[in-house]
This record gives structure tokens, C-alpha cells and sequence, in this order.
């Protein structure tokens, strides 16, 4: 009688155990789902604004394409005169105005 008792016993230390295991597995489970949600909307924003840049480069790069492949006629040159190195006509009247 006294084997039947070290084995309940011991039948329900390990069941304890098992429990307790099962119960952390699942714990850390559900912890690292969550974590990795988190982290894949992370990724995905993180995308999202290396799109948006992309987007804003190649508009760049359209703009400098078009500025390269431009004539180098008068126009041209007055255009780069005022806009790059603030130049003006001696006979310009240039008004200036204070926006906020």
C-alpha cells in the first residue's frame, strides 16, 4: 500500500509539472505572437516610408533628367541665372514680400 501512495503521489508531482510546463510554453507563445506582430507593423511602416522616399527620388531624378536634357539656349541660361545664382535684369524691377 505504502508503493501505491509514493506513486500517487509522484503520478501527481509530475502531472504538476507538465501543467506548469505546458502553462509557460503557452505563455511564451502568446508573448511571441504578439512580439511578432508588433514587429511586422514595424517592418510594414518602415516600408512604407522607403516607398514614399523612393517616390520622392524618383521625382527627383525626373526633374534632373529634364533639366539635363534641356537646350542650352537663352532661356536656359536666364533661368539658371535667377534661380541658382539670384541674378536679375539691370533694368528689373524686383518687389519683395514678406509671407509668413
Amino acid at each position: 500500500m505504502a508503493d501505491k501512495r509514493y506513486f500517487a503521489d509522484r503520478k501527481s508531482a509530475v502531472s504538476v509539472i507538465i501543467r506548469v510546463f505546458l502553462l509557460l510554453l503557452l505563455t511564451f507563445s502568446v508573448a511571441f505572437f504578439l512580439w511578432s506582430i508588433m514587429r511586422y507593423n514595424e517592418i510594414m511602416e518602415d516600408k512604407e516610408e522607403r516607398e514614399e522616399y523612393k517616390g520622392r527620388l524618383s521625382d527627383d531624378i525626373d526633374r534632373l533628367e529634364y533639366l539635363v536634357d534641356a537646350p542650352l539656349d537663352d532661356a536656359f541660361k536666364i533661368r539658371i541665372a535667377r534661380e541658382k545664382l539670384g541674378m536679375c535684369f539691370p533694368d528689373e524691377i524686383i518687389y519683395h514680400t514678406e509671407l509668413d
